[in-house]
């Protein structure tokens, strides 16, 4: 008896290896490895749990990332120190897999205006308009 239960057991362990194994490989497609430095500025990925304001919002109303932070130190080989707002009242180190590069927008409503191309309407463009309003005032 004690046989056919370690017989079981090793293929029960082997079975387990071999998701293990799997797992790993999928989880290792996503992963990417990343070193920042001190200064540099990330966005972090919170979990909407963790803020008893955001607790009755809607899931989907809740941004994904906050940010931009600045990186404050590096703690160990994988975790982060981050200069934390005060309003935020959260732990300010975060795992690396919680962190993305913050890149600028491209729209950011504080460059000049001179670099934003000016929209042009055209009479055919007052007239279509015009014809939508008028089809809504119909409707209506």
């Amino acid at each position: 008896m004690a046989k056919r239960w370690e017989e079981q057991l090793d293929t029960a362990k082997s079975y387990l290896d071999k998701v293990a194994k799997k797992m790993k490989k999928f989880a290792d497609r996503k992963g990417r490895p990343m070193d920042y430095r001190v200064g540099d500025m990330v966005t972090v990925k919170f979990n909407p749990r963790q803020f008893k304001a955001l607790w009755g919002m809607h899931q989907n109303l809740i941004r994904k990332y906050e940010g931009p932070l600045k990186i404050f130190s590096k703690v160990g080989k994988i975790p982060y120190k981050l200069d934390i707002p005060s309003y935020l009242k959260i732990y300010h180190v975060f795992h690396d897999s919680m962190l993305k590069p913050y890149h600028e927008d491209k729209d950011d409503p504080s460059r000049s205006q001179s670099s934003r191309v000016p929209i042009t309407i055209t009479a055919s463009h007052d007239r279509e308009i015009e014809a939508i309003i008028d089809y809504q005032a119909r409707r209506k």
